[in-house]
This record gives C-alpha cells, sequence and structure tokens, in this order.
C-alpha cells in the first residue's frame, strides 16, 4: 500500500511525458519540414531522468543529449572577444563539465548547434521567430520558419488558403470585393458576403425587392418594358420609388442611387456605406472602429495596435505585426531577434557570434567571429564584412540601402537593386502585385482588360472577360440587350431580317413607343449604346462600367472599387487614394509609404528601422541606438549601436 502513491507520481509523470512527446509529435507532422525531432530542453523528472537516449543536465534540470551537459559552473570560459557565456569546444565528453562538440558553443552552460538551434542561430540566444500559426527554425546558421498544418507560408505569413480571402487557394489569389459585400473564401473557392438586405447573385450583392434582374430571387428577371418594384415585376414603380434603370429605388435611403439615380455612396476599406436623406455616409463594420476617417482593426493593425495611432515600431531586417492588440516583431528570414534588434550574427560587428558580443575597435566580423581584416571577397562595411553584389543594405557599395514595398523584400542582385516579390506576386512598376485579378495588370504588368458598352472588363485567373450590366448578356465580346438588339433578338447571333425591327426579343416590323436605332428598339434615356440620341455610346474607365441615365451618360465602379474623380479606384491598394478618395500615401526620408487594406503601411529601407513612425539607423542614432527608444545618456554617442563616448 505505500508504494501506491508514487506509482501514481510516477504514472503522472509518464502521463505528462506522453502528452508532451505527442504534442511535439503532431507539431511535427504538421509542419512543412524534414527536420529531425529533438526532445532536448525538456524538463528532467523529480528523480533527475530522462527519456532514454537523453541525460539529466544537472545545472539546468534540463534533458541533452550524452556529452553535452555542463556542470554547475558553466563551462569553459570564453577568449578571444567572444561572450563568457559562448565557447566553442572541440571534442565530446561523457559526464559533468566536458567540453561540447566540434561545432557546438555552450550557451549559458547549455551546448548549442548554432547550425540548427532555432535558441541560438548562428550565435548564443540569437532566436528564430515565426508568425502566429508558424515555428521558428534554424537552418545553416540562418532563421527562417515552418507553418503548421493546414497553414502554408505566403509571404511573411502562415495562412489557411481554404479561408483566407487574401489568399485563397493559393498565395496572392485574393478574391473580390463588391460595394455591397466582403470578399469572402470557403474551400479555396471566392464567394460574397452579401451585406443586409442584398443577396449574392452571379457575383455580384444585389437588392432583389428592386434588381430587375433578380427581381424577387436570383433566377427571376422582369422581361422588356417591366419594372422591378418591392420584389415584383409591375409596369411602373410603386409610390415614393423612382426607377434607376429598371430597379424602383428610394433615392433618399439607397447607397446605390442616394440622391438620384446612379449616385453610388462609397466608404473607405472596412466600412459600411450609408445613404440618409439623400445624403452619403458610412458606418464601420463590425470588430472595426473609426480612426479618423478609417475604420480600422485596432486588434490587427500595426498602425493602430490597441487604439487609434498606437504604431508598432519594426527594427530594421524585420517588420511589425499587431496580434490580439498587442505589437509584436518578428525578424525576416535569414535574420535572428537579439536584444530587440534583427541581426545576422555571422557579420554584426555589435553581435559578432553571440547576442551583445562586440568586436573590440578596429576589428571586424566575419564568420561570426571578430577578425582584423575582411576576407578577399567581402568589404568592410561599418565593421561588418559583406559582399556589395548581394548585400540590399550595402548594394553596389557601402550604405547603399534597397528599398522594399508590400508583398516583396528588397533584393541585391550584382550590385543592383531589386524585388524579392511574395509567392502570387509580381515585380511590375516598383511594386508587387497580383496578376491574377488586376483589370490594370491581368496576367501580365501593365495589360488592361478593355471595357465595353454596358460593361466592364474583368480579371480572373490572370485573362481577362467582361461583365455586362444587369438585363445585358455578352455576345461576341460585347454587351447587349437581347431585348431590343436587332442583331441578337431574343438569342446571341439571332437577326432580324432587313427592315425588321426588335422589340421585347422578338423580330417586329415597328417599335411602338421606343426609338429605332439601326434596328433596335431602344430607351433613349437609359440605353447605354444610344444614351440620348441613336449612336451616342457611353464609357468608362477600368474598373468601372458605363450606365445611362435619363438620357445622360455616367459609369458605375465595379468589384468594390470606388469611384475617385473620373476613375476607379482600389482603395485596398492604391496609394492616391489608400482607404478613400484623396488619401495619399506621401513620400518618406529614409523608406516609402504603400496602401495595404486601405491604410498606408510604412516601408524602411533595407537596414532602417521604423521607430515612432520614422525610418532611422539604429546603429547610429543616439535617440534609438540598438533599438528604437534606446536613448545614449550624456554625451555619449551611438557607435554600432552601442553607446560610447
Amino acid at each position: 500500500m505505500v508504494q501506491k502513491p508514487r506509482r501514481r507520481a510516477h504514472l503522472l509523470r509518464l502521463r505528462n511525458l506522453c502528452t508532451t512527446l505527442l504534442s511535439l509529435f503532431a507539431l511535427c507532422l504538421g509542419c512543412e519540414s524534414h527536420l529531425p525531432l529533438s526532445l532536448e530542453g525538456l524538463d528532467c523528472d523529480s528523480s533527475g531522468s530522462c527519456i532514454a537516449g537523453y541525460v539529466c543536465d544537472t545545472a539546468s534540470n534540463k534533458c541533452v543529449r550524452p556529452g553535452k551537459q555542463n556542470d554547475a559552473s558553466g563551462g569553459s570560459q570564453s577568449d578571444g572577444g567572444s561572450q563568457s557565456d559562448a565557447s566553442s569546444g572541440s571534442q565530446s565528453g561523457g559526464g559533468p563539465g566536458a567540453p561540447c562538440r566540434a561545432g557546438e558553443l555552450s550557451c549559458a552552460g547549455m551546448c548549442a548547434d548554432p547550425s540548427h538551434d532555432a535558441n541560438n542561430c548562428g550565435g548564443c540566444n540569437a532566436t528564430c521567430g515565426a508568425p502566429p500559426n508558424g515555428a521558428g527554425i534554424c537552418l545553416n546558421s540562418s532563421c527562417n520558419f515552418v507553418c503548421v498544418k493546414p497553414f502554408l507560408p505566403c509571404g511573411t505569413s502562415c495562412v489557411d488558403v481554404a479561408q483566407d480571402a487574401q489568399n485563397c487557394g493559393a498565395c496572392g489569389r485574393a478574391c473580390p470585393s463588391d460595394a455591397g459585400g466582403d470578399a469572402r473564401c470557403e474551400n479555396g473557392s471566392c464567394s460574397l458576403a452579401c451585406h443586409a438586405p442584398l443577396s449574392a447573385c452571379g457575383g455580384a450583392c444585389v437588392d432583389p425587392k428592386s434588381d430587375p434582374a433578380h427581381c424577387g430571387g436570383c433566377s427571376t428577371a422582369c422581361t422588356a418594358g417591366k419594372v422591378c418594384s418591392n420584389g415584383v415585376c409591375a409596369d411602373s414603380c410603386a409610390a415614393g420609388k423612382v426607377d434607376c434603370a429598371g430597379a424602383c429605388v428610394d433615392v433618399q435611403s439607397s447607397p446605390e442611387h442616394c440622391g438620384a439615380c446612379g449616385q453610388r455612396c462609397d466608404a473607405p476599406t472596412g466600412a459600411l456605406a450609408t445613404c440618409a436623406q439623400a445624403s452619403c455616409g458610412f458606418s464601420c463594420a463590425p470588430g472595426r472602429v473609426a480612426c479618423g476617417a478609417n475604420c480600422v482593426d485596432a486588434q490587427s493593425d500595426p498602425a493602430n495596435c490597441g487604439g487609434c495611432d498606437q504604431r508598432c515600431d519594426a527594427p530594421a531586417n524585420g517588420r511589425a505585426s499587431c496580434t490580439a492588440g498587442k505589437c509584436q516583431t518578428l525578424c525576416d528570414t535569414g535574420f535572428a531577434a537579439c536584444s530587440g534588434s534583427c541581426t545576422k550574427t555571422t557579420s554584426d560587428p555589435a553581435n559578432c557570434g553571440s547576442c551583445g558580443n562586440a568586436c573590440p575597435s578596429g576589428q571586424v566580423c566575419s564568420g561570426g567571429l571578430c577578425q582584423l581584416n575582411c576576407p578577399t571577397g567581402t568589404q568592410n562595411c561599418g565593421g561588418a564584412c559583406v559582399d556589395p553584389k548581394t548585400d540590399p543594405q550595402n548594394c553596389g557599395t557601402c550604405a547603399k540601402m534597397c528599398t522594399g514595398t508590400a508583398h516583396g523584400a528588397a533584393s541585391c542582385a550584382a550590385g543592383k537593386c531589386g524585388l524579392d516579390c511574395d509567392d502570387g506576386y509580381a515585380a511590375c512598376g516598383g511594386g508587387c502585385l497580383s496578376l491574377d485579378a488586376d483589370p490594370n495588370n491581368c496576367g501580365a504588368c501593365g495589360k488592361v482588360c478593355p471595357a465595353a458598352p454596358g460593361g466592364s472588363g474583368v480579371c480572373a485567373a490572370g485573362k481577362c472577360g467582361i461583365a455586362c450590366n444587369d438585363g445585358l448578356t455578352p455576345c461576341a465580346g460585347q454587351c447587349v440587350d437581347l431585348s431590343s438588339s436587332q442583331a441578337n433578338c431574343g438569342a446571341c447571333g439571332k437577326t432580324c431580317a432587313a427592315g425588321a425591327v426588335c422589340t421585347a426579343g422578338a423580330c417586329a416590323t415597328d417599335c411602338g413607343d421606343k426609338t429605332s436605332c439601326v434596328g433596335s428598339c431602344v430607351n433613349l434615356d437609359q440605353d447605354v449604346a444610344n444614351c440620348g440620341g441613336c449612336g451616342q455610346v457611353c464609357t468608362a474607365p477600368s474598373g468601372g462600367a458605363p450606365r445611362c441615365d435619363g438620357g445622360k451618360c455616367g459609369f458605375q465602379c465595379s468589384g468594390g472599387r470606388a469611384k475617385c474623380g473620373d476613375a476607379c479606384s482600389d482603395t485596398k491598394t492604391d496609394p492616391n487614394n489608400c482607404g478613400q478618395c484623396g488619401q495619399v500615401c506621401g513620400a518618406v526620408s529614409g523608406g516609402s509609404e504603400t496602401c495595404s487594406d486601405g491604410q498606408c503601411r510604412l516601408t524602411c529601407d533595407a537596414g532602417l528601422s521604423l521607430c515612432g513612425g520614422a525610418c532611422v539607423n539604429t546603429r547610429s542614432d543616439a535617440k534609438n541606438c540598438g533599438t528604437c527608444g534606446k536613448k545614449c545618456p550624456g554625451m555619449k554617442s551611438c557607435t554600432l549601436g552601442l553607446c560610447l563616448l
């Protein structure tokens, strides 16, 4: 009976250990990686034992491989300018106090392999981070990350391409939105989440109470000459409603026809357009808060993290993110985190070989060692031995910094700056764009999808097409009204005989109360091909569809674009109309502003940090020395990120 508590304790330890092993095994099964599973770092049990193949390091009470444990003295001391807690060994040993294996370092009393240890990548305490739903890894002393299934790496994020509307089915494949709804991704396929009282019909959000092409339901279209009033096809609109191309609407409250037919209310990204007493407005969508004229997600927006204008800082070679309203930083691929900075311990003279290990004055850092001179093929740039042919911070010559952009990182090849775009994006005109659904860059940079009378040019899967206005049908690349087209009367290609006209989708001898324009019986007040008179064709800019209201031409933007002057703008990405018309992302010293999700995002040049909304060099800025906000006291200046006299 005395053995039962001890047995229960032993079983509890086994259960906890099994739970840990299963969790690690499940994680590795979900990662896009072929790295071997290591159980180093688990706590020793109460008796000082570990799972088979590992021994307990008594100095740290952690399980390590045999020969890697150190005694309580912390291992051997360092030399040659390295930190006192980081030393390398030349051979393996079998007992406490034995030196580390060849190629390993003693980091805080533990032996670490800097070529594969994510907590000591390239040097002691240089840690590899990861975005949400990912895990940092170290490959050949360089940081990277893997994503846990079902998430996949897209640029600098781990996303679920089955549900992510910006990466639906593949990286960079963004789902189009609509003026009355939000983009949605379901099982890797795009759809629309329409705002009430609108419904999704044929890839657009429509009001079945007034849309003549979907009157009362998606499959119900009113015949020629009829209007849709309160969800029913009728001869005329009900009292208080105005006929807008067959749609009976209240121009006092309709966001699509606010004050007059065709006057759509636009709203900033993350907002819902409203119309009250014929005046446009907007309200922030659920989960968004108003910050100035924008609606932002304060839980995920690094420019408004936790509240308006609370901007997250970002170190050089890293980026800021906002998770649950709190700022976080993630170092770029190839860089490790060292006390708030992102660096390469192989070449950083302030963190040479390990975090915080600064090379003496007059020495340089190469291969993680402080030396007197840089080896052949590299150049001394501020104490770092770099290759100016490939280093984006010193491209072609020292201190020549290359600039990145949204969905792309700065790169350097043959001493010339370039862009390394994320998967699914291509370099176009100094930026990284998705060519999958952009009507101005469809399948190739600068390839514009042309519009047609009665429709707008659209891009899907990198190929151009036409989206016809409600009531019109695509026929041989044109949008036609089958109820009145003499060459397509009732169906595409069905031509009326000479002298005959087409009315109500049938060939006839006269047009009745309509006007005959080359055999087509049309309403000059609404026909975009004969607006106000026969042959007067209405046109629209890229991303828009022409309209004819009251015999006057106009246009309406499609695909969630906003009408900004005489153009249709995607306010989610347009730096000249970011979030709303007229909001320009300006030029910034040491960086550039791009538009992402309707917000101006500041991207600093390679080697500069984003501190308090400005791009600074933390290697020389006395107000931000080494990291953002660290001020050098008194007469000290900032040299290589260190405050010195």
